[in-house]
């Protein structure tokens, strides 16, 4: 069983967080403390990039709500990249894509167009 990680970049002035592996109940609180941390530092835009995630369970997507709402709350947003596979399809059987701003590669996240 693979576990998440979740790797912190900075790109110019913004915040990529790579996550990595399988977003699980247990792995769901990392994700959010790590978000958290960043928020708590100003940060009002973050792009997470999902392109190395092979698996999200409910507790996943709930967590990348979470940090969305606290986004949007304070003028920003949670930017999704490279979503592909299963965790892509479950974003969509869920209906759950609408919610969020998605884009193709991280470049384009950063840029927010």
């Amino acid at each position: 069983m693979t576990i998440v990680t979740i790797e912190r970049s900075q790109l110019s002035d913004q915040v990529v967080l790579l996550v990595s592996g399988r977003m699980d109940a247990e792995a769901a609180p990392e994700f959010e403390d790590q978000c958290k941390a960043c928020i708590a530092e100003g940060r009002t835009v973050l792009v997470v990039d999902l392109g190395e995630l092979k698996y999200v369970s409910s507790m996943g997507l709930r967590s990348f709500i979470s940090v969305a709402k606290t986004l949007q709350a304070k003028g920003g947003a949670l930017r999704l990249c490279r979503l592909g596979g299963l965790v892509k399809q479950v974003f969509e059987i869920t209906g759950l894509l609408v919610l969020f701003q998605v884009y193709e590669s991280v470049d384009a996240a950063l840029a927010g167009g």
